[in-house]
């Protein structure tokens, strides 16, 4: 199968100068502008709302608990989505490679400081999570499935009253998420495999993988949204935990560089010679691509599968989708991040990266090698535990955190797919072309899919703040709302837009909540 291996370097060879341009051009400068419109939007929303993702950590806590659906008994379980299920969604998105070679190519291009600008991103971005995901709700309506969807197409077209901006919105998330991001977490999973010395001589190790891959996803997708809800809810508490134990005892296996690795992420975090020398390629900027990409708060991808949840009030379901973000970030990625730097062997070595050296060679010169972070991660776990047989746990890792991820950004593909043409037969098309996306995804440049990914999702972010901007005061009027019937002794409120001070707005187009008909 050596033609294989000749074909895959072919599509290699010659797509390299378009990753130059991607990765040297548009990626660089769509941030800057992407950099403004997320800070601002996650400023603007803690001022706004007082500091909610501090504020309601109570509820939050409460209303991620499963047992916890106290409206359980008024929906029908074998149609629709409850909040738990949404959330374990919304956390598939969240929780997926982008906390394993995410974080550590986070570290690897901006320095250990990245992780400390990633902790105070989520913090900020909570809120916007938290406003995303209620606007969803808010805006949400049923479609011919049985079941709800919404999410910033939803409530552009429908709040904002703009449908061509709505449409545009709805058709790049699907090609942002149902190609970009799906063709990067296959990438990143088929890549912990080929890097193996057990697989990597294999030829057409790729296409194998993308044809397993592929499989998979058929599998799954063709499914249905719910099946994918009840795929999520098992797997992703699992994984998480299971990643974590992990981690922390890789940790502890490592900690005498604890103390170092502090040391390394705070001096970094504020080393503002260097940041202000390239800001492009500082640990501030990179800590928010990474870190934004891991949690995707103000990005507008987690109010599509937040808006399915069959819920009695939107604030409730915009509560449990901004601890999702502490979850994510501040849990699972700082687990990831401490475990690689203190656990990589001070030998180890990839054009700079030298753990003695405090890895200046690295983020001073923002260079790049394919498959630094997948490197640098088996290289930490195999010093951690003591032999390669760990990197078939971190394979078969990489490949549950791909797949949950794949899940949710499915259904959000689907979901805004139904936005613009409600129809049986061009969902069915959409799951054939993800299906071809996850092959083709294992066999092309993995660097290139990374930044095809940042431009999209930089694109994403603006868009999606943009209407936020506009919008915001919709969750406001809910918020009061909410607080209004819990200082009323209201255990559980119930939201019923007929019952609102709906403070000028126009809540006519708010077609799911008690809106007279």
């Amino acid at each position: 199968m050596s033609w294989l291996k000749d074909i895959q370097q072919t599509i290699t060879d010659a797509l390299e100068p378009v990753d130059v341009f991607v990765n040297n051009y548009l990626d660089v400068y769509i941030w800057y502008v992407g950099f403004v419109f997320i800070i601002a939007g996650a400023l603007l929303f803690l001022w706004k709302f007082k500091g909610i993702q501090f504020t309601t950590i109570k509820d939050q806590v409460k209303y991620i608990n499963p047992m916890a659906n106290i409206d359980k008994g008024k929906r029908d379980k074998n149609s629709m989505i409850s909040s738990f299920q949404a959330f374990c969604v919304g956390m598939g998105a969240r929780v997926g490679v982008g906390n394993i070679t995410g974080v550590t190519s986070a570290i690897i291009m901006g320095g250990a400081g990245a992780i400390f600008w990633m902790w105070i991103f989520a913090l900020l971005g909570a809120a916007t999570s938290f406003v995303e995901c209620t606007l969803g709700q808010i805006f949400k309506e049923k479609k011919s499935d049985g079941n709800f969807h919404g999410g910033p197409a939803y409530y552009i077209k429908k709040g904002l009253k703009n449908r061509k901006f709505a449409l545009f919105i709805a058709f790049w998330i699907i090609v942002t998420y149902g190609v970009g991001f799906i063709a990067n977490q296959a990438a990143n999973s088929a890549s912990a495999f080929t890097r193996m010395d057990a697989l990597s001589g294999i030829d057409g190790i790729t296409v194998i993988l993308g044809l397993i891959f592929a499989a998979m996803t058929a599998f799954l997708i063709f499914g249905g949204v719910k099946k994918v809800a009840m795929a999520s809810e098992i797997i992703v508490p699992i994984m998480v935990l299971i990643w974590l134990i992990i981690g922390f005892i890789a940790i502890i296996i490592g900690w005498e560089q604890i103390g170092w690795a502090v040391t390394q992420i705070f001096e970094n975090a504020f080393n503002f010679k260097q940041i202000f020398a390239g800001f492009a390629g500082s640990c501030i900027m990179w800590g928010l691509k990474r870190g934004v990409f891991s949690n995707e708060a103000g990005i507008g991808s987690v109010p599509n599968v937040a808006s399915s949840a069959d819920v009695p009030h939107p604030i409730r379901q915009g509560l449990i989708q901004s601890i999702g973000v502490f979850v994510d970030t501040i849990i699972v990625c700082s687990v990831t991040a401490f475990m690689v730097l203190c656990c990589l062997p001070s030998e180890f070595m990839t054009n700079g990266i030298n753990m003695t050296n405090g890895w200046d060679g690295v983020w001073m010169n923002g260079d790049r090698k394919s498959g630094w972070a997948m490197d640098t991660v088996q290289a930490a776990m195999s010093n951690a535990f003591g032999g390669d047989w760990i990197l078939w746990v971190l394979a078969l890792f990489m490949f549950v955190f791909a797949f949950s991820s794949l899940i949710a950004y499915y259904s959000m593909s689907e979901a805004n797919l139904r936005f613009i043409k409600d129809d049986h037969k061009l969902v069915q098309w959409l799951r054939i072309v993800i299906t071809c996306v996850v092959f083709f995804a294992c066999i092309i440049p993995i660097d290139l899919v990374w930044d095809i990914c940042d431009v999209f999702m930089a694109v994403m972010g603006i868009c999606n703040i943009g209407a936020l901007f506009m919008l915001y005061k919709y969750v406001k009027v809910a918020w009061d709302d909410w607080k209004k019937q819990k200082s009323e002794g209201i255990e559980e409120p119930v939201f019923d837009i007929n019952n609102l001070d709906q403070q000028g707005l126009d809540f006519t187009n708010v077609t799911e909540w008690g809106a007279k008909q």
